[in-house]
């Protein structure tokens, strides 16, 4: 009897070994990633060289070691490690690369100059982005290996793949009239809690919407007209705006969303016009 619960354990023992062996190591494919993804060194970088939405473009010029790194470790990302990241592993990189791409795009050609072939009219400032040729769509950068133009990362993934209006508020064109560039770095952690804070910084930090209570007024940004179909569905305050006409209830629950109480009373009780503010497209740049 002995000899047979002897025999019976051995075997156990062998099929247990022969089955680790056979089946996939899952904790080492897990350790395989090791991306950051607090996105430590970015955060370093726009700490020291951010502020107000504002960068040192002049000073970051000559210390580019660390924003290189970053985007080398943006470059080096293994794609299947991506495709096992969460959403909101995968939103906040996408975000950060945009900025972090942006903020490249601006260094190679600082200091901006005029471009008659970018702008023949003379129709921006003449440090302005806008003044780079092919900036958003022929220019190419690296991630997962991939050769990708910003707009491929904004219109092609982060807009028709991972979907989140909220990209708007904190995707950062280099120029005065987008969102203020923050001085730390997007992560999954709190992620959701940023973009919605981004949210009300867009109304009242930033100042990019205007609810003019006197004059009976409320400014929207340009954005709210260039990317309408991302903001129609609206959120969970659409409703409240049956009152406003039925194309501008989604793009006015965005508002409402992240107004204080007075506004939002003033959003679905009052009547007003709607306006689209100047897009300043000066570039972003302390002095």
């Amino acid at each position: 009897m002995f000899k047979q619960k002897t025999n019976f354990i051995t075997l156990s023992l062998i099929i247990l070994v022969m089955m680790l062996m056979s089946s996939p190591d899952i904790t080492a494919a897990q350790s395989e990633d090791t991306f950051d993804h607090e996105h430590f060194l970015l955060t370093e970088i726009l700490s020291e060289y951010v502020s107000n939405g504002k960068v040192n473009y002049r000073a970051l010029k000559t210390n580019q070691g660390g924003l290189n790194k970053y985007l080398q470790e943006l470059a080096d990302i293994d794609p299947e490690d991506f495709k096992n990241w969460t959403r909101q592993q995968q939103l906040a990189m996408w975000i950060n690369a945009y900025n972090a791409y942006t903020i490249r795009a601006v260094l190679d050609s600082y200091p901006i100059e005029h471009s008659w072939v970018s702008d023949p009219l003379g129709q921006f400032p003449d440090s302005s982005i806008r003044q780079i040729t092919g900036v958003w769509d022929i220019m190419t950068w690296t991630v997962m290996g991939k050769q990708l133009s910003l707009n491929k990362m904004e219109h092609g993934i982060m807009r028709q793949e991972l979907i989140d209006p909220r990209i708007h508020y904190v995707l950062v064109c280099a120029s005065i009239g987008c969102p203020k560039l923050e001085n730390s770095a997007f992560d999954a952690a709190n992620l959701e809690e940023r973009l919605d804070q981004a949210g009300v910084n867009y109304i009242y930090d930033s100042n990019r919407i205007r609810i003019d209570k006197r004059h009976k007024v409320v400014g929207l940004p340009q954005i709210y007209k260039w990317f309408k179909e991302d903001f129609d569905e609206g959120t969970e305050y659409k409703d409240l705006l049956k009152n406003q006409p039925s194309d501008l209830s989604g793009l006015l629950s965005w508002v409402y969303k992240y107004a204080n109480e007075q506004d939002r009373k003033f959003l679905v009780n009052g009547t007003y016009q709607i306006s689209y503010l100047f897009y300043d497209w000066g570039l972003n740049e302390s002095r």
